[in-house]
């Protein structure tokens, strides 16, 4: 087998593809022009073919060169990505090793519950020293069982057989779209109405494959394919996707807290509740393990003396009693926003047009 060019030889190759000029392909990797010149011809000399086609100041693909390079930058985008995965993993290990306890969580566990967690943290086990680092649910499994993290707050499930999961939870799901419609808060949306919607997710077969296989199996019951037009990895992404009338997210009960007052959420009738769990692994130390129960008993007591009843209950509760007991707390925080918003809801209500087509009335249940 014969040896590969330098990866800096590399570098200079694909710097000239994307110029398709030696002087600035020069400037872009901070070289002189004869030596990227060099260096280019002698990778063209180990492969045997030549990449450029060279004609005074012109630079052009020869027809082995043009699917080499496509190859190439396809190879180098994923090395970046992996060396990307390697490295935040690498740190997560280095910054453990300072902290007795690193816990992870996902881009849409709510800051409430983080908050929650710390109070929890200072009242009960002032000596303890807590960090949260968020972490992708595809990356999570790997840092629990390389010791990157000790814990994690996520949603289940993982799919992973070693993990340890302590429910705290469960998280309704809200269809979230621009505000301006009429939404009566007693009511909600069903799962079917979302037949016709460009729908904004917070998972996919990458990020969190188990749930995204739980959406995609919950709308074929409910009779439609969903039009998934874009997975957001945060839910800042998500709102800033729904603003620009994208199409309507389907996301978690508590981030929904955090959105913008220029948007609205609805229950979802007919979809599964979400369950928020600390997760740790399995046959983790004794002092991990009371550790982990000791956080995620007192996390729900928390949550249930805050009145927070609703979270608790499980997802076969009956969806209707749910959206009934929280139409106070809609009521309430939609009268909030608008008397602190007026102005951004009035400039808002002809955007919300656009996205008319897209939320369905919400007069059925």
């Amino acid at each position: 087998m014969s040896a590969l060019p330098p990866f800096r030889k590399l570098e200079y190759v694909l710097a000239v593809a994307r110029e398709l000029h030696f002087g600035k392909a020069a400037e872009r990797v901070h070289v002189v022009q004869s030596s990227i010149s060099r260096q280019v011809r002698e990778v063209e000399a180990e492969l045997g073919f030549a990449i450029f086609r060279r004609n005074n100041h012109l630079v052009e693909f020869t027809d082995a060169g043009r699917p080499f390079i496509q190859t190439m930058e396809d190879i180098m985008t994923r090395f970046h990505l992996e060396f990307k995965r390697a490295k935040d993993l690498g740190r997560l290990i280095s910054r453990s090793k300072s902290a007795l306890c690193l816990i992870g969580y996902s881009a849409f566990v709510p800051t409430r519950l983080r908050d929650q967690i710390r109070s929890m943290q200072r009242q009960g086990l002032p000596s303890l020293r807590l960090e949260f680092r968020q972490v992708s649910a595809s990356e999570m499994a790997d840092s629990l069982s390389s010791g990157a993290i000790q814990a994690a707050v996520t949603f289940a499930p993982l799919d992973q057989s070693n993990l340890q999961l302590v429910p705290l939870r469960s998280e309704l799901l809200y269809a979230v779209s621009i505000r301006g419609r009429q939404v009566n808060g007693e009511r909600a949306i069903r799962l079917g109405d979302l037949k016709s919607c460009r729908l904004i997710v917070a998972c996919s077969e990458h990020t969190h494959p188990a749930l995204h296989r739980s959406l995609i199996e919950q709308c074929v019951r409910a009779g439609f394919k969903p039009n998934i037009v874009e997975e957001a990895t945060t839910a800042r992404e998500a709102f800033d996707l729904v603003q620009d009338s994208v199409g309507v997210a389907i996301l978690p009960s508590g981030i929904c807290e955090e959105m913008p007052l220029t948007l609205q959420s609805t229950p979802i009738i007919g979809i599964d509740a979400l369950q928020l769990a600390f997760i740790y692994r399995r046959g983790s130390s004794i002092a991990t393990d009371r550790l982990a129960r000791k956080i995620a008993d007192s996390s729900r007591q928390f949550s249930l003396e805050n009145g927070n009843q609703t979270f608790s209950r499980s997802a076969g509760s009956d969806p209707q009693r749910i959206v009934s007991e929280n139409s106070e707390q809609l009521r309430g925080d939609r009268l909030e926003a608008s008397s602190r918003s007026k102005k951004v809801l009035d400039k808002t209500a002809d955007s919300s047009q656009s996205l008319g087509h897209d939320l369905p009335s919400t007069g059925r249940t």
